[in-house]
């Protein structure tokens, strides 16, 4: 937490998140920081093509809050993914939850390629994110 970029997409966050898995420098890297924190704890996610954050939501199984709601009386736990749509109609971002406190309209989430709570810069960070914000929240199935 808290690696940041030099320039676009790269410095410390190119060798940590990027090179390694075949990508090549200003790559955006939110998918692959995801996938990277899968391999560190050696769960195997089985998402085809990490570094793309829609690719996170797939299948749609896997879906366990969509337009602000639970699916299927499921409710979203630390570890599932945040999935958002920022100018697009494509999800373009995808942030890992670390707490989803029930009954509040917020969540704790860490995202790489994210922007800097505190100021300037991005990089790897802990937010506080609303849930109405998420497109969809994906669990992982291993």
């Amino acid at each position: 937490m808290g690696t940041r970029e030099v320039g676009q997409n790269r410095g410390p966050v190119y060798e940590l998140f990027i090179k390694p898995y075949g990508y090549g420098p200003g790559t955006m890297y939110c998918g692959l920081f995801c996938h990277h924190v899968f391999v560190v704890a050696d769960v195997r996610h089985y998402v085809d093509g990490p570094a793309l954050a829609a690719n996170w939501a797939r299948p749609a199984n896997v879906i366990v809050w969509r337009a602000n709601h639970a699916v299927g009386n499921r409710v979203p736990l630390a570890g599932d993914l945040a999935l958002f749509r920022f100018g697009g109609k494509r999800i373009n971002h995808v942030e890992l939850i670390v707490n989803w406190p029930p009954g509040e309209n917020y969540c704790w989430v860490i995202g790489g390629n994210t922007s800097n709570p505190a100021g300037r810069g991005e990089g790897v960070f802990l937010k506080k994110r609303l849930k109405s914000e998420m497109t969809v929240v994906s669990r992982i199935k291993f």
